[in-house]
């Protein structure tokens, strides 16, 4: 369960503490000393933490244990948060030679006591977790021989011979992979197959009805070959049950290099079907060295592998087309295997439990193995086991080794430590909400699940973390956006409760009326889409007093509109300990001062509130905060002034209706990674300290139709990889100033050159050197930029000289109605990473056929992209080359 996973809790806090103590930054009142004896104990705990988390299922006192363990471990991190909180105030303060306000702005007005008091209190908690981790000898814990963070799935081995009954809606999957397998047109001696998907799909039995198929067995003259591998990928024991399956003597130990060599032998005589099922395998130096062995075989051998992993079975298979991703059955294949399931013949099909099955097969999201795990379990039960079935979560009901959650489990089991809280949090979204992966990354980063031990930026790893959960098909892509990109995903329903399963008592969605408050939830969401329709100002109180009384809560994601600021004034009176506040879509008119008193909070969303107008100046003291929102909240009026302050922001998204943006204000966020600006119709101009912007990887700006500059050089902006510039029908952005001046200084040069010959030949050369200088300055910029996207810019005339630098690193590029573009840049041709090239409704720009209004590219060529730039504007082209795009792949979108 999730509510056991505290290695990385642990962890994380062993880091901070060394941090601290190497530091040694005004430790009073003994504190040291506390941090040390505590470092001291937390470490000798997480040497067999990962074996207590391992039995927390089999042993009911190992969880209890585990349990008061993680109370005193978060108590501990609450405390070391502040400390360390209070130490950055003061930093930020002395940096800003603000040092006589120390005393005003800290958590309390005495420092030295404010110090002595948080000694106290980590004493208590270090003798608590000393007392606890006494408790560890009674469980004669052994720290696991399998690597950390994994444990070893049970193997199932199967029986090919006997294919489990009820085997529907399979029959097109079979036969496409029968085609692949019977085919001889593969370049390669060997060909590698993989049927990928996630758990419950049917990949196994899949692969047993074609490996068991008549034409199969001829094809292959018999010589099949069947291997459960799942986590115990040793190339010894394979090459052993190979040879065992090919009927090669072994006696006694064998050389590894002698034991393939005899495999080889054999394999090459005729061709041969190996299946490897179940593979789990990440190690492309282990799969590496069996596939060595493999291609020994004869002309026309095929290897089909079953896996979980869209990355291991990209890495296994001969090419990418030849992956078979395995889909869910369609809802009535699903229904009739439930049926046949359920019931031991079609006449015996009860009408009243046939109508309530339907609402169950419908809870199966198209899974074969859960359509059989519930039919199997309502055999000869009457309706109302039926109904509660259909009424409850999978979860609640009796499991057997073989049934779905086990199943399901056993990919649980399989993540590394890291990855399972973020799995589990992913739980608090509803079934079926598309979940953004940016924001995703935001909330994990946020509860301190992502850690960098290699100092890379924390959304990188965010975003490996997310790579991994879809790897293992427990996260869906949706929603691929204009440059292929999916920017969402999603939760298969079954994967939604083995997630909720594992999360426990620690994340909860509020679905009806809350009942008394557990004193372990630490999530807690409200989704306006799954509470009862007739939802009534009572339950909103009770909702209200239900998360008040959580006290430790340390997330609130909240859509449940917020309406008064008394509601806002007591959550944020009783829940001290918030990493994440989310009141997006309510409407109060103001957010309290007490907002300053979150000292841990990290993300705060107020998107979307149509009534707030001020922020208290107090939310600048939030020193711990790395995402502000504040996406369409139009009446708001300002950013406060001490916004620099808060030096740990990495995204900050706004609205607002100031005319510009306060000096000294967020041009001093240099840790900035995101900027987005929306709806911001006053604003006239960005600020020029956005050149310290050195960390910024994406900038939106969209709808500020009165802003007309940028006021800085966007080569500043050297990690920049994302820019959206929408709708600013004012903005210049064309770098045409920058153009005549080279075109000025060309002229001059040449004018010099024939008035006075050789005497100013060196003031020329002077000049053309310190042009280079300031080009070689200017080329430091913009080289991460990935995806460029322009829309209704009607001042743009010419894209800005400075992109020039990013034509190595350009994938996607969309320009639409900008009908004052007048032409493609020279440097376009050199974009050869360029993957999309959009051209839309630009009407000044010449089109590959008169009757449509753009064009799309897909992975254009130099040589057609040297075309687009040499043709001339559409007013002025007499003929159009539709020869220019003939041989690309290419779509007109019309309008």
């Amino acid at each position: 369960m999730a509510e056991a996973v505290i290695s990385n809790v642990v962890g994380t806090i062993t880091t901070e503490l060394a941090s601290l103590i190497k530091q040694r930054i005004e430790l009073a009142c003994g504190v040291e000393e506390q941090l040390v004896k505590l470092k001291n104990t937390l470490s000798t705990i997480n040497s067999v933490i990962h074996a207590a988390e391992e039995a927390y299922d089999k042993n009911e006192e190992v969880r209890v244990w585990l349990g008061k363990l993680k109370e005193a471990v978060y108590d501990a991190d609450d405390v070391i948060d502040e400390y360390q909180t209070d130490n950055v105030q003061r930093q930020v303060l002395v940096c800003r030679s603000l040092i006589k306000k120390v005393c005003t702005f800290c958590s309390l007005s005495n420092p030295i006591l404010f110090r002595c008091q948080l000694g106290k209190k980590l004493k208590q908690i270090r003798e608590n977790i000393d007392d606890i981790a006494k408790d560890r000898s009674n469980f004669h814990f052994t720290e696991p021989s399998v690597r950390v963070g994994k444990v070893v799935p049970s193997k199932r081995e199967q029986t090919v011979s006997h294919v489990s009954f009820g085997v529907i809606g399979r029959e097109d999957d079979k036969e496409e992979i029968i085609k692949s397998l019977l085919s001889s047109n593969e370049k390669e001696n060997v060909t590698i197959i993989p049927i990928v998907g996630m758990a419950g799909l049917g990949k196994t039995t899949l692969a047993q009805l074609v490996f068991n198929d008549d034409r199969v067995a001829s094809h292959f003259e018999y010589r099949r070959i069947w291997i459960s591998v799942s986590d115990d990928f040793n190339l010894r024991l394979i090459s052993r049950r190979i040879a065992k399956k090919l009927d090669i003597k072994i006696y006694g130990p064998l050389d590894l290099d002698l034991l393939q060599n005899l495999i080889k032998q054999n394999l090459s005589t005729s061709k041969f079907l190996l299946v490897l099922d179940d593979v789990w395998n990440g190690d492309r130096v282990k799969w590496l060295r069996l596939k060595d062995l493999l291609m020994s075989g004869a002309r026309g051998s095929k290897v089909l592998v079953t896996t979980r992993a869209r990355r291991i079975a990209s890495m296994m298979a001969t090419g990418t087309h030849y992956v078979y991703n395995l889909r869910g059955l369609p809802y009535d294949k699903c229904l009739d295997l439930f049926l046949s399931w359920a019931f031991d013949r079609d006449q015996d099909r009860p009408q009243n439990l046939v109508a309530i099955g339907k609402g169950i097969v419908s809870k199966c999201g198209g899974l074969p193995l859960a359509a059989r795990t519930l039919g199997c379990f309502l055999y000869r039960k009457d309706e109302d086991e039926w109904l509660l079935v259909k009424d409850s979560e999978l979860w609640e009901l009796a499991q057997k080794e073989d049934d779905i959650l086990p199943v399901l489990r056993m990919t649980y089991d399989q993540m590394p430590h890291y990855l399972k809280p973020c799995f589990a949090f992913c739980s608090l979204f509803p079934k079926n909400h598309l979940i953004d992966k940016e924001t995703l990354i935001h909330l994990w980063m946020a509860q301190g699940f992502l850690q960098s031990s290699d100092g890379s930026p924390l959304e990188k790893i965010g975003n490996r973390y997310v790579n991994e959960l879809l790897s293992m098909s427990l996260l869906e892509e949706e929603l691929k956006d204009h440059d292929d990109e999916a920017r969402h995903c999603k939760m298969h329903d079954i994967i939604h409760d083995l997630a909720q399963l594992v999360g426990g008592t620690e994340c909860s969605i509020i679905t009806t009326h809350p009942k008394i408050s557990n004193e372990k939830i630490r999530h807690v969401s409200v989704f306006r889409s799954v509470l009862p329709e007739n939802l009534t100002s009572k339950i909103k109180v009770q909702i209200s007093e239900f998360l008040c009384n959580t006290k430790k809560l340390r997330t609130l994601y909240s859509h449940l509109p917020v309406e008064r600021k008394e509601t806002v004034n007591d959550l944020l009176a009783n829940l001290k300990y918030l990493r994440i506040l989310i009141l997006s879509e309510s409407e109060f008119d103001g957010l309290p001062s007490s907002i300053g008193s979150l000292l841990h909070l990290r993300y705060l969303d107020l998107s979307m509130n149509r009534l707030i107008r001020r922020l208290p100046r107090s939310i600048c003291k939030l020193q711990n905060l790395q995402t502000l929102r504040l996406y369409a909240c139009v009446q708001l009026e300002e950013l406060p002034k001490d916004t620099w302050k808060i030096a740990t922001l990495r995204h900050l998204d706004i609205t607002s209706n100031q005319d510009f943006l306060p000096k000294k204000g967020i041009e001093c966020l240099t840790s900035l990674r995101s900027l987005s600006i929306y709806k911001c119709y006053r604003l006239s101009t960005l600020v020029r300290g956005m050149q310290h912007w050195t960390a910024l990887q994406k900038l939106c700006l969209i709808d500020c139709p009165r802003l007309s500059s940028l006021e800085f050089d966007l080569n500043s902006l050297i990690s920049l990889e994302t820019l959206e510039i929408c709708n600013c029908s004012v903005l210049d952005l064309s770098g045409r100033l920058k153009k005549k001046d080279e075109d000025r200084l060309k002229g001059r040069r040449s004018l010099l050159s024939q008035l006075a010959g050789v005497n100013y030949r060196k003031e020329d050369k002077r000049e053309q050197n310190e042009g280079d200088e300031k080009k070689e300055e200017g080329q430091q910029g913009l080289q991460k930029l990935r995806s460029l996207t322009f829309v209704q810019l009607p001042k743009l005339i010419e894209l800005p000289y400075e992109l020039k630098n990013a034509a190595s690193s350009l994938q996607y590029l969309s320009i639409s109605n900008c009908n004052n573009l007048s032409s493609l840049p020279d440097w376009l041709p050199q974009c050869r990473a360029l993957k999309k090239l959009e051209i839309m409704k630009c009407r000044m720009l010449s089109s590959p056929t008169r009757s449509q209004d753009g064009y799309i590219m897909i992975s254009p060529s130099q040589d057609k992209l040297k075309k687009l730039v040499q043709k001339k504007s559409f007013k002025e082209a007499n003929a159009v080359d539709l020869d220019v795009l003939t041989e690309d792949r290419w779509n007109l979108n019309e309008f």
